[in-house]
C-alpha cells in the first residue's frame, strides 16, 4: 500500500511510539506540522486499512497498529519514522 505524504507522516509518528502510547491529534499535528483536517483524513484512511486504531477516551487518541509499525518501517518511507 503506498501512503500519501500525510498519512506517512501520521503512521510515522504514531509508530515511533510503539504500542504503549497513544497520541491525540493535537499532538500528531504538533509532531508532523500537519493541519487537523489533513489528520482526520490519514487516521480515517490508516484505521479503515487496520493500520491505526483509535482508542477508546474522553479526549480520542490513536495508535498504530503491529500491522501500520510493519507498514511504515519500509525503507521508503524511513524518513519519516525518524
Amino acid at each position: 500500500m503506498a501512503f500519501t505524504q500525510s498519512e506517512a507522516k501520521v503512521l510515522g509518528a504514531l509508530s515511533v511510539l510503539g504500542d504503549s502510547r497513544d497520541m491525540t491529534v493535537r499532538q500528531i499535528s504538533r509532531a508532523t506540522g500537519l493541519p487537523d483536517t489533513s489528520i482526520h483524513r490519514a487516521l480515517l484512511r490508516l484505521s479503515r486499512s487496520g493500520l491505526a486504531v483509535g482508542t477508546p477516551r474522553g479526549t480520542a487518541c490513536w495508535r498504530s497498529t503491529e500491522r501500520g509499525r510493519l507498514a511504515i518501517a519500509r525503507s521508503v518511507y524511513r524518513e519519516y519514522t525518524a
